[in-house]
C-alpha cells in the first residue's frame, strides 16, 4: 500500500509536469502517436494542410460529379482512399530518405536496402497501401455502378465466382514417374575379390 508520503510527493510533482503550454507544443504532443497516417482518425496530418485537401476534394467531386445521398457517400469514400493513398507514397520516400540519413559508409547503397533495415515498416505499409488501393477500386466500382444505373442504363447483378481447384495448386506436385532400369551383375567370387593386383 502507498503511503500518505508518496501520495503528496506524486501530488507535488504531478504539478510541476501539466504538459505543453504553447499552441506549438500542444500540436507536436497531438501527433506524438502518430507513425504514418494511413490510418489516422484525422483527415489532414501533421505536414498536410486544409486548403490542399479541401482543393483535392473539390477537384475529385467535380470530376466524380455525385448526385444523390448514396453517390456522394461514395465519392467521400474515394477522395479519403485517393488522399491517404498520396499519404502513403510520402511515407515511403520518408523512410527512404530516413534510412539514408543513418546509414554508414559501409551500408548497401541499393534502394532495397531499406527493406532489410525496416523490414516490418516497409510491410506494414505494403498491407495499408494494399487495402487503401481495394478500398479505392472497390469504391470507383460501386459508383459506377450507381451513377449507370441512374443513367437508366441496364445494370448486371453483381456475381460472386466460386473457384475451387486452388488447395492443389499449393501442394508441390509429386514428380513424374521415372523408367527404372536395372544391371544384373553376376556375384563376384571370393577368390577373385582377394586376388592382388597384376
Amino acid at each position: 500500500m502507498t503511503s500518505e508520503a508518496k501520495i503528496a510527493a506524486n501530488r507535488r510533482n504531478s504539478a510541476k509536469s501539466t504538459g505543453p503550454k504553447t499552441a506549438r507544443g500542444k500540436a507536436l504532443a497531438a501527433a506524438n502517436a502518430l507513425s504514418h497516417g494511413l490510418t489516422a482518425r484525422k483527415l489532414v496530418c501533421v505536414d498536410e494542410n486544409w486548403q490542399d485537401f479541401a482543393s483535392f476534394r473539390a477537384a475529385q467531386r467535380a470530376a466524380l460529379a455525385p448526385q444523390g445521398a448514396v453517390e456522394e457517400e461514395l465519392v467521400e469514400r474515394i477522395v479519403l482512399c485517393a488522399w491517404r493513398l498520396r499519404r502513403a507514397g510520402r511515407v515511403e520516400a520518408e523512410l527512404y530518405t530516413a534510412y539514408w540519413r543513418t546509414r554508414s559508409e559501409y551500408d548497401d547503397t541499393e534502394l532495397g536496402a531499406v527493406f532489410a533495415r525496416a523490414p516490418e515498416k516497409m510491410i506494414a505499409l505494403t498491407r495499408y497501401e494494399a487495402a487503401l488501393d481495394h478500398a479505392l477500386k472497390r469504391a470507383m466500382a460501386l459508383l459506377e455502378r450507381a451513377q449507370a444505373r441512374r443513367r437508366g442504363e441496364s445494370v448486371p447483378l453483381a456475381q460472386e465466382i466460386l473457384v475451387t481447384g486452388l488447395e492443389r495448386l499449393a501442394e508441390p506436385a509429386p514428380p513424374p514417374p521415372r523408367a527404372i532400369e536395372t544391371y544384373e551383375t553376376e556375384p563376384i567370387s571370393p577368390s577373385e575379390s582377394t586376388s592382388a593386383p597384376e
